[in-house]
């Protein structure tokens, strides 16, 4: 069975089984694991509704991907094998006057890992190009691009690495209701606080814009957004003549209610690469990933989320990654719904 149609299998089951919610959630809030679109802001998925004033909501977020990609020529190689985790926690709190603002702590570990041969199995069974990992040695670490023997830009190997700080604030436009559009705006700044050197920063302050939209029916909520973020170049890469790339992006989301308390998610999302300076296929080309998971309503204001994540376009981004989300929400839910 290839890609397409397990997608469609997915989507076909989520839909026929869904039931009437009381309220939606939002998309999950995940993103590319690619290790240079890491040191570049990304604003999360999100619905277009805002917290209360007042409001707070915090999270904790894991994404677990595991890297495998390689490519040469014209003097010039990119190598990404390894596994990358990618942990944070988040506050949201409501501001008033239809303002949200968002400030996120995260942190990545870095390793040889564990899952090549699982994933050799994986993509063999449902048809995935596994981009000739079957072939190279298992479990080890190195991010790097090369140019005429020297490095350009790579990812040291560590075990704990501060990464850099978003802060984004959201301006709901439009109130979405049941069957009618809501729109928000939104803009962020992600303060320099990961090691540039090191591969887990880029050292400037990078700056987003962006939309937010959604959609509601009595099952069925819609999500999209828009963002571009002018991205910072990393001193190594400065000095070796390479800028990193503004980047944009695009997604959509579905959230089903399979229960009251169970809802699916379907994303995928759009983004071009940040190292299409770069000069080479594998470091160029745009990616896209897709998502599938689920939240389970432990509480009014508990939620616990999984999902998984697999890349669309072979040979550009990490090929699978697993997601876990806890998000604590006291008192009330989001306003413009």
């Amino acid at each position: 069975m290839r890609a397409h149609e397990v997608v469609a299998s997915l989507l076909v089951g989520l839909g026929a089984g869904c039931v009437p919610a009381r309220e939606h959630f939002g998309p999950m809030p995940v993103r590319n694991q690619h290790p240079a679109q890491l040191t570049v802001l990304h604003m999360a998925p999100a619905e277009a509704a805002v917290l209360p004033a007042g409001g707070i909501e915090l999270r904790a977020d894991a994404a677990y991907s595991s890297l495998f990609l390689l490519g040469s020529g014209n003097g010039k190689s990119w190598l990404m094998d390894g596994e990358y985790l990618r942990a944070s926690t988040r506050a949201r709190a409501g501001l008033g006057r239809d303002l949200e603002l968002a400030l996120e702590l995260p942190f990545a570990h870095t390793s040889g890992g564990f899952l090549d041969g699982f994933l050799i199995d994986y993509h063999e069974l449902f048809g995935f190009p596994d981009q000739n990992r079957d072939v190279n040695p298992q479990d080890d670490f190195a991010v790097e691009a090369r140019r005429s023997g020297s490095t350009v830009w790579q990812v040291e190997r560590d075990g704990f690495e501060w990464l850099d700080v978003p802060v984004v604030a959201t301006w709901s436009a439009l109130a979405s209701r049941p069957n009618r559009p809501g729109l928000a705006l939104r803009g962020g700044l992600e303060l320099p606080t990961g090691d540039q050197d090191r591969g887990y920063g880029n050292g400037e302050v990078d700056a987003s814009f962006g939309a937010l939209a959604d959609w509601r029916s009595d099952s069925v909520a819609l999500f999209a957004h828009a963002q571009h973020t002018f991205a910072g170049t990393p001193a190594p890469a400065r000095r070796q003549g390479l800028t990193f790339a503004d980047v944009t992006s695009l997604g959509l989301a579905a959230e089903l209610p399979l229960l009251e308390d169970v809802h699916a998610f379907a994303q995928v999302e759009w983004e071009n690469s940040t190292l299409r300076n770069f000069g080479l296929p594998v470091s160029d080309r745009d990616q896209v990933v897709l998502w599938i998971g689920g939240r389970w309503q432990v509480d009014t204001n508990t939620g616990i989320e999984v999902g998984f994540g697999e890349d669309l376009l072979g040979k550009a981004s990490p090929d699978f990654t697993a997601w876990l989300g806890f998000v604590w929400t006291p008192g009330a839910r989001p306003v413009g719904r």
